[in-house]
């Protein structure tokens, strides 16, 4: 019985230090150099999760859900559930950009976790981009661009994941 809890312990410690290994492997190996760019980035996974629930938005106005800055977001994603009309289309916006520039993202539609009518998964893939259009994401928001208040579900939420981020400074953009 003693020499089962023993290895038992033992077992317990390689697997602590295997996982310690793998986390500090993964850690070494997050910051790489973009060939396109040649500036650094460092890999993360930031998630955020967002319980709206039943929530009143006015018209034109907007819930600041995440901020990144002094960090553009490289990699990243945004999943909504939100209500929608019988078209699958929601009033409300997902905004991102670096503020005070936001543009509402183009949405994608989930429809196997959709019931149109009543809610909708939406999700659009966040990416900043170093070419000419140069779109810098740091913010992303929840906006309500009509002329009449927008209620949330009780089950709406939204979804925000970070893979890779960047700092400004290197890529010529002061704070």
């Amino acid at each position: 019985m003693q020499f089962d809890k023993i290895k038992i312990s033992i077992a317990a410690i390689v697997l602590c230090g295997a996982f310690s290994i793998g986390i500090v492997s993964t850690t070494a190996s997050a910051q790489t150099d973009s060939e396109e760019s040649h500036m650094e980035t460092t890999v993360v996974r930031d998630s955020v999760t967002v319980l709206l629930g039943i929530r009143t938005i006015q018209p034109d106005d907007y819930i600041h859900l995440y901020d990144s800055t002094p960090y553009m977001i490289m990699n990243g994603h945004v999943a909504a559930k939100l209500p929608c009309d019988t078209d699958s289309e929601t009033p409300l916006h997902i905004m991102i950009g670096a503020a005070p520039d936001l543009n509402a993202a183009e949405l994608e539609i989930i429809d196997e976790l959709s019931e149109p009518g009543k809610y909708c998964l939406y999700h659009v893939d966040l990416e900043s981009t170093h070419n000419g259009d140069e779109q810098i994401i740091t913010d992303i928001a929840i906006h309500n661009p009509t002329d009449k208040p927008i209620r949330t579900l009780s089950t709406s939420t939204v979804v925000i994941g970070v893979n890779e981020i960047m700092p400004m400074e290197e890529h010529g953009h002061e704070e």
